[in-house]
């Protein structure tokens, strides 16, 4: 027989790495400590990316080419991870027959008639003609144990409903795909427990399982390997030795696909009959059952000490299944026992995925060479950098300016340079390279990251003027970093503001760093309407807001009574304590107070005051959608309705995010349902932008909690907000805005 085309040759599957694998893959082939095995696998990757063949690559290193073809297959299904240790194996079949395992489960559970004894390991052994040994582990495996005899039948209670908890373990290999997660255990008088860890001694809730064996498209080219129903067990035999509880434990009621019952998935099954399957017709399918079970994981999901939301995670989950692509290749992961403990899976897929590149998932980052918000037009850089340093800044002739950029904001810190240099000011530009910052995320010990040199300790001490760019601008992942890791980036962070603060440095922090493709997505807006409206914003003129911002100030400074009033049913009422208003116009003082130094966010245009937390009665309704509208989630909350009775929260609703707000809000200290401050936008530009929306002219924005920035009493730390346009606002009976315009 004659096998001739190309259609009969077998193409190992190509490999692509990310800069961060690419680092790390070097290293390891460098690194004197490392074993001599892993030195050999990273040599394979590296050779496999760079294009070369698993025959080439095992006659240059001297091994088998099935071996190269492994260690190949293992990083395209664990990326890193998969180098680090032993291939996993399929699950042995064992050696009792089905039948006979079914027979041992039967009879165990069987309902003891009065007067018989209790089944043990030793007469059930007699009788099947095994060893007791084996009846034991038949036991530990299905998770029973035989029933003692009851004079009176105990009345069967309805089985308690269980939902998602923590994520095990998701296999992308089309046309196969497969997601499986931890149920709460049920407590005996019904409830549901999502803090605990399962453990291996007690018999918890079991395991969901969807996965669709249909075809979908073009079969992509990849080395020789154990597919299909294989694939998935051996999935599952990975959860069962890393979560450390027998598999049993994990299972529920089974439903086979039609087209996958060969002997080995029947053999499995039957010696696991409580497990539940749920299949899937298609791709399609599976993504929408399994965001079903992303919602059920954002109720429970533990997020380990750190303040973020769940729903946060799950939805950064479900944005990036929506967004992989079946031509991407297999992507396969599972939860590390330590994690399984902790209830944080999901969080650690959230980070995996935004730290591997997988090619499978479109939202992977850019290459390093390429801006994150793309090339900036020079006369918009130039006008930017104009009015930021001259306007904002005032920068005079001899002042040392320092400007502080990232990959993305390159272009607008290039022409900051020059325009600094036109001024007859001496600029420094400290730049940092997104690429190289993601790598040390995963390369450095957290500790070392918090460290400030002291050479840019000195820059900042000593500089006159400070320009930062918001970086790093993929905010997805950084949200998506270990807590630990990102505390320690955000320290050091802190120490540069510090030195900044000792040298009374003038400062401003651009918000136009906030603008890529990744935040884009995560805050649900267009990317280049995002970056158009932060240019435009920034550049309105700071002294046509100052303007407008000091006769707002004055008047809610100096009033008693605020009543707010809209057509969609807002009747707010609330009193005025006499505190001064902060006022945000974009104007950079020369000197300040070491105590009150912080940056200047541009754009800007705000006029905020803190109200009385004692009083406020009345119904605030939104009208204005936000990405962001609590402290610690990015999720779009919308049509949101807060009614408060003595300046306290007695009702809440929202048409969309009501469970990112709950969540929040009770995990939040006392002193959450306290009025905060309200605030007033000044500038005409600023609509959309994430984090921005007060700033919008006309628009009042409503803030819940926390209020001594403003000259407040309240210092909880939680704050939530809600904003509405095209309101009517009064003070003392004078009007200052009149369907949205500012009459004052």
């Amino acid at each position: 027989m004659s096998l001739v085309g190309p259609e009969f040759v077998r193409v190992a599957a190509p490999v692509s790495l990310s800069p961060e694998e690419r680092t790390t893959l070097g290293r390891w082939l460098g690194a004197k400590g490392s074993s001599g095995p892993l030195r050999l696998r990273a040599s394979v990757v590296l050779a496999a990316a760079d294009g070369w063949t698993d025959l080439e690559i095992s006659q240059r290193y001297r091994v088998h080419r099935l071996t190269v073809a492994r260690w190949r297959r293992r990083f395209l299904e664990s990326r890193l991870q998969g180098l680090r240790s032993s291939p996993n194996r399929f699950p042995h079949p064992g050696r009792l027959r089905p039948e006979t395992v079914q027979a041992i489960v039967r009879a165990t559970t069987a309902v003891p008639r009065p007067g018989s004894r209790v089944s043990s390991t030793r007469s059930l052994a007699r009788s099947f003609g095994v060893s007791h040994t084996t009846i034991r582990r038949v036991w530990e495996e299905h998770g029973i144990r035989p029933r003692p005899f009851e004079s009176s039948p105990a009345r069967p209670d309805p089985a308690p409903s269980v939902r998602a908890v923590d994520l095990l373990a998701i296999h992308i290999d089309p046309p196969n795909f497969a997601l499986v997660v931890r149920l709460g255990d049920v407590t005996t008088d019904g409830r549901q427990d999502v803090g605990s860890a399962p453990d291996p001694g007690v018999s918890t809730r079991p395991a969901w399982l969807s996965w669709t064996p249909s075809s979908l498209g073009r079969e992509i080219p990849r080395a020789p390997r154990p597919r299909g129903r294989d694939g998935v067990l051996r999935l599952l035999d990975r959860v069962r030795r890393n979560s450390g509880v027998p598999i049993a434990h994990l299972a529920a009621v089974v439903r086979v696909p039609s087209g996958m019952e060969d002997d080995r998935w029947r053999l499995w099954l039957s010696r696991h009959p409580r497990f539940r399957l749920e299949r899937a017709s298609d791709f399609e399918d599976w993504k929408e059952r399994v965001a079903r079970r992303f919602a059920e994981l954002a109720a429970g999901l533990r997020t380990g000490g750190s303040a973020k939301s769940s729903i946060e995670v799950t939805r950064s989950l479900a944005r990036s299944l929506e967004s992989f692509d079946e031509n991407g290749g297999a992507f396969e992961w599972v939860a590390r026992r330590a994690e399984i403990l902790r209830g944080v899976g999901a969080r650690r897929l959230r980070y995996d995925l935004s730290s591997t590149g997988h090619t499978g998932f479109r939202h992977a980052h850019p290459d390093p060479g390429v801006t994150a918000s793309g090339a900036a037009p020079a006369d918009r850089a130039r006008d930017l950098a104009r009015a930021v340093l001259r306007r904002s800044l005032g920068v005079r002739r001899g002042e040392q300016v320092t400007i502080e950029c990232w990959t993305s904001t390159l272009p607008y810190a290039n022409e900051m340079v020059l325009e600094a240099m036109r001024l007859g000011a001496r600029p420094l530009l400290l730049y940092q390279d997104e690429a190289t910052y993601w790598a040390a995320t995963t390369e450095v010990q957290p500790e070392h990251l918090a460290r400030l040199g002291e050479h840019r300790r000195a820059a900042a001490e000593r500089t006159d003027v400070l320009v930062s760019f918001f970086g790093p601008s993929d905010r997805e992942r950084f949200h998506a970093l270990p807590h630990r890791t990102m505390m320690k980036l955000c320290e050091q962070q802190d120490a540069m503001s510090r030195a900044a603060a000792k040298a009374g440095a003038r400062a401003v922090d651009l918000a136009l760093g906030r603008a890529s493709p990744a935040s884009a997505s995560m805050y649900g807006v267009d990317l280049a309407t995002w970056t158009r409206e932060l240019i435009d914003s920034t550049l309105v003129d700071p002294r046509q807001l100052h303007r407008v911002g000091v006769r707002l100030a004055s008047v809610l400074r100096n009033g008693r009574e605020l009543r707010l009033t809209h057509e969609n049913g807002t009747d707010l009422r609330l009193r005025l304590c006499r505190r001064e208003p902060a006022v945000s116009d974009g104007l950079v003082p020369h000197q300040l107070p070491r105590s009150e130094w912080r940056p200047v966010l541009l754009p800007a245009g705000v006029v905020a005051v803190a109200v009385d937390e004692r009083a406020g009665d009345g119904i605030f309704r939104s009208n204005v959608t936000s990405s962001v509208g609590v402290m610690d989630a990015v999720a779009e909350l919308g049509g949101g309705e807060w009614t408060f009775h003595d300046g306290r929260l007695v009702r809440y609703r929202f048409a969309t995010g009501q469970e990112t707000f709950e969540q929040s809000y009770s995990r939040a200290p006392a002193g959450r349902e306290r009025l905060g401050s309200l605030s007033i936008g000044l500038n005409p530009r600023t609509e959309l932008a994430p984090l921005l929306e007060d700033q919008g002219r006309g628009t009042v924005g409503l803030v819940l909690g926390r209020n001594d920035r403003y000259g407040g009493s309240n210092r909880v730390n939680w704050w939530s907000w809600l904003y509405l346009r095209g309101a009517d606002l009064s003070v003392d009976g004078r009007p200052v805005l009149r369907h949205g315009e500012i009459r004052v």
